[in-house]
């Protein structure tokens, strides 16, 4: 694995358990949301732009992804 994917998937598991106390559901529950609106690859996708901020605006980033697709957390 290299640097850039160790960091990415960093950033992934970060943003994952952040969003699950935020949003107060399991596991479970958000990850299926994650599945369903992809956001493991949004964040890969994405990594170049927002490793340079903090994971909690990677999560705000997240939020917005997900109210545009009409998904209230």
């Amino acid at each position: 694995m290299s640097s850039r994917q160790l960091d990415v998937a960093d950033m992934q598991c970060w943003v994952f358990r952040m969003a699950q106390t935020k949003w107060k559901i399991s596991a479970k529950e958000c990850t299926k949301l994650f599945r369903t609106y992809d956001i493991l690859g949004f964040l890969s996708d994405c990594y170049e732009t927002l490793h340079v901020s903090s994971y909690a605006y990677a999560l705000e980033e997240v939020e917005t992804l997900l109210k545009n697709r009409g998904v209230s957390v």
